[in-house]
């Protein structure tokens, strides 16, 4: 994609998520955001067998729907949540969000890019990257990501990262398919192939999985149909 297509991209996504955030509340019914996704709880939970103060890193992190459930289970621990999101407008709302449910203690939450944030060394147990990696600027800096995610967890961390693949957009007045405005539209195989070939030394897969998943959204000016394969990949750092 270049640097115009990029930048339309974004302004495209940060539209949609601002509307988004300004008309729903994270975990009430009507969004993708009424719930937290099933698997990064239950990793939360492995991890948590064996530790009890845990550090986690949601990339991604929007107004916190996987942040503030992760915060509310680890809530009576000295654990420590953070949000990282690259619109302020749903890094207040996180932080709105976690003094409502009354986990402000453990959440911090950033104004940050997957791509330029410093992930430090062995600083984190479990880095969320939900809907998050799609949106980095080329294939390159898809890797580059994974390998900083990767020196920022302590031997046993885990990583869940879920993705969207294959995306087409598609015009529901119409049926016409638009020009897909995402900033990394990978196909399937070769999210997988890069995946794999990242966490090929020193990590165990807990779980890899591919789902087709349809979402209506009001991004642009027409109401469309959002369609993708969503990749799951979740690893654990070797001890």
């Amino acid at each position: 994609m270049d640097q115009a297509n990029f930048e339309e991209a974004r302004r495209a996504e940060e539209t949609y998520h601002s509307k988004l955030y300004q008309e729903n509340e994270i975990l009430e019914p009507g969004t993708w955001m009424s719930q937290p996704i099933p698997l990064v709880m239950e990793l939360l939970d492995r991890l948590r067998q064996h530790k009890n103060v845990v550090s986690v890193l949601d990339l991604g992190s929007g107004a916190g729907r996987n942040t503030i459930p992760l915060a509310l289970r680890l809530k009576d621990t000295d654990s420590k949540v953070v949000g990282v999101d690259l619109l302020e407008e749903a890094v207040s709302k996180l932080k709105e969000n976690a003094e409502d449910y009354g986990v402000s203690r453990i959440v911090e939450a950033r104004v940050g890019d997957a791509e330029n944030i410093d992930y430090g060394t062995g600083q984190y147990d479990y880095i969320v990257a939900c809907g998050c990696l799609e949106h980095v600027s080329s294939e390159e800096a898809f890797v580059q990501v994974l390998d900083r995610m990767k020196r920022g967890t302590r031997p046993g961390g885990i990583h869940c990262i879920a993705m969207n693949t294959n995306v087409q957009e598609i015009d529901q007045k119409t049926g016409r398919e638009l020009d897909t405005l995402i900033e990394l539209n990978l196909s399937s195989k070769r999210a997988v192939e890069l995946l794999k070939m990242a966490y090929k030394d020193g990590w165990n897969v807990l779980e890899e999985k591919a789902v087709l998943q349809s979402i209506q959204e009001d991004k642009y000016e027409t109401p469309t149909e959002f369609r993708a394969q969503s990749i799951t990949f979740a690893v654990q750092r070797m001890k």
